[in-house]
């Protein structure tokens, strides 16, 4: 009866630190936020408007980038295991009822030799009143973990079937991070 006690002990034990284990590796689960370290960033153009904020989109507001159309940031980050970047996109209020064909972004990452586009959206409030909110979007970081990579933020004046028009663009990055999931 003592024997079978120690054994009941031990492994209620072993689960004990098993579960504390799997719970502080959670707990510690990496989170970049790239707003964080705007400053540290590559922007283009130079002298671009870039500011960053709380915007505030259909009553949900995030920690935000505000770009002008036709610009880039730039971070440099070393992608963390299982890693994914969060970003939602809008554009500012104020545009949204005015004229003009939207803003196209692009994300991408490079090793320094070569880019990948992750994911293209354009948001046209103006035309899709449905785009006047934040537009979350999650991608897959996974395959450059542990990497140090360039995370790269594009946004163009229209899309790639649209003529030049940058009329009321106005585009916000919102709570851009990548975190573990």
């Amino acid at each position: 009866m003592k024997g079978n006690r120690a054994v009941i002990t031990a492994v209620v034990v072993v689960v004990v630190l098993i579960a504390g284990w799997w719970l502080f590796r959670r707990g510690t689960a990496a989170r970049i936020d790239l707003v964080e370290q705007f400053n540290s960033a590559e922007k283009q153009p130079a002298g671009a408007p870039f500011s960053t904020g709380d915007v505030t989109l259909a009553g949900e507001t995030h920690k935000s980038i505000a770009t002008a159309p036709n610009s880039r940031v730039t971070w440099r980050v070393r992608v963390p295991e299982d890693g994914w970047l969060h970003v939602s996109l809008g554009l500012k209020p104020e545009a949204w009822d005015k004229e003009g064909n939207g803003v196209y972004f692009l994300v991408g990452v490079s090793d320094g030799r070569a880019f990948e586009q992750l994911f293209t959206e354009t948001v046209n409030p103006f035309k899709n009143p449905a785009d006047r909110r934040w537009i979350p979007v999650w991608v897959d970081l996974s395959a450059y973990a542990g990497e140090e990579m360039q995370i790269i933020f594009n946004t163009r004046e229209s899309g790639p079937s649209e003529g030049p028009d940058a009329r009321n663009d106005l585009p916000v990055w919102g709570a851009p991070e990548i975190v573990t999931r």
